[in-house]
């Protein structure tokens, strides 16, 4: 049975004058046991030969998108991420989307879909008053928040993952704010935080808040990468 070749970028940065491309493996590990074959995509690499070759696209989390694309100045607590990767994710996701192959956006990949889309974001969790619950541990010891969030019924998330309501993996402090063009809110959190998005006009186009790579063993996750790869082989 053919495996089908699902694209993920990578973080880039400077160290010692070298550039460093760095993914963590709990993505490719994700695609690997759902039955699909990961590809590390480098910054800088032709976007539109990669959505040629590829059957599929994942944008794992990261740093911050620059709110300048969404008409705002930078808040304090926003990290930048590096504009390589920006860049190469941004054609690719036009790449991508021009010939309707299915996407899949984790935490920063969320939020770029949304951005792509002409939405924008919440910069900064904690100065949200309703925000209450923890989205995002405080230091690098503290263990990781998990919390619930409630998929709507009629969605394609909901269908794919069988249930109305899962516990998650949480890690970010910014979220969306208005949901981008054709963009339809699927799952918020109990404090009313964005958790996924999708577009139900194409066969898959989806973005999750959470981490589901990390929480591997979670019938959510399996569901979630499950139906991408099926996605990706047109199924």
């Amino acid at each position: 049975m053919r495996k089908p070749l699902i694209g993920i970028t990578c973080n880039w940065r400077l160290q010692d004058d070298e550039a460093l491309v760095m993914m963590e493996d709990a993505y490719a590990l994700a695609v690997s046991q759902a039955g699909g074959v990961p590809v590390l995509i480098a910054p800088n690499t032709d976007a539109e030969a990669l959505a040629e070759m590829l059957d599929g696209l994942l944008i794992p989390g990261g740093a911050d998108i620059d709110p300048r694309r969404y008409g705002e100045e930078p808040h304090p607590e926003t990290r930048i991420v590096n504009a390589p990767r920006f860049e190469q994710e941004w054609n690719l996701l036009r790449a991508f989307e021009a010939r309707r192959k299915p996407v899949l956006g984790i935490c920063y990949g969320c939020q770029l879909l949304n951005v792509w889309r002409g939405g924008s974001l919440y910069q900064h969790l904690p100065d949200l008053e309703h925000v209450q619950l923890r989205h995002q541990r405080r230091q690098r010891e503290e263990s990781v928040p998990r919390h619930f969030v409630r998929i709507e019924p009629h969605s394609k998330l909901a269908q794919i993952l069988g249930m109305e309501q899962t516990e998650v993996v949480s890690a970010h402090h910014q979220a969306i704010r208005e949901p981008g063009k054709n963009l339809k809110v699927v799952a918020c959190s109990p404090d009313s935080v964005v958790e996924a998005v999708e577009d139900p006009s194409l066969p898959f186009f989806i973005g999750v808040q959470w981490h589901p790579e990390r929480d591997p063993d979670a019938p959510a996750t399996r569901a979630l990468f499950r139906a991408f790869v099926r996605a990706c082989l047109g199924e």
